[in-house]
């Protein structure tokens, strides 16, 4: 992440309750901000969104890493994962 960003809007997508996947986000430094579940942004429908606010004491230059993890998956189960830039 460069200068000049508001905010990180984060967005793990796989749509199907069933399974449990997990994300953690980690900033440049190394620390870890938290390991979020389906019902972690208040809705459990197969897909974490949240927004990380430089508020938060979270917001650093340089590159973030994201961690996803199939909690409990029956099967194979494809997501989609995107962060914007604010």
């Amino acid at each position: 992440m460069g200068s000049g960003v508001n905010y990180l809007e984060v967005d793990l997508n796989w749509g199907d309750t069933s399974d449990s996947l997990t994300l953690s986000i980690y900033t440049p430094s190394g620390s870890k901000i938290g390991t979020y579940r389906d019902n972690s942004d208040g809705s459990i429908n197969g897909r974490i969104r949240l927004n990380i606010y430089p508020s938060q004491g979270y917001m650093e230059q340089g590159v973030w890493k994201f961690k996803i993890y199939g909690e409990s998956v029956s099967g194979t189960e494809d997501y989609s994962f995107n962060v914007y830039q604010h």
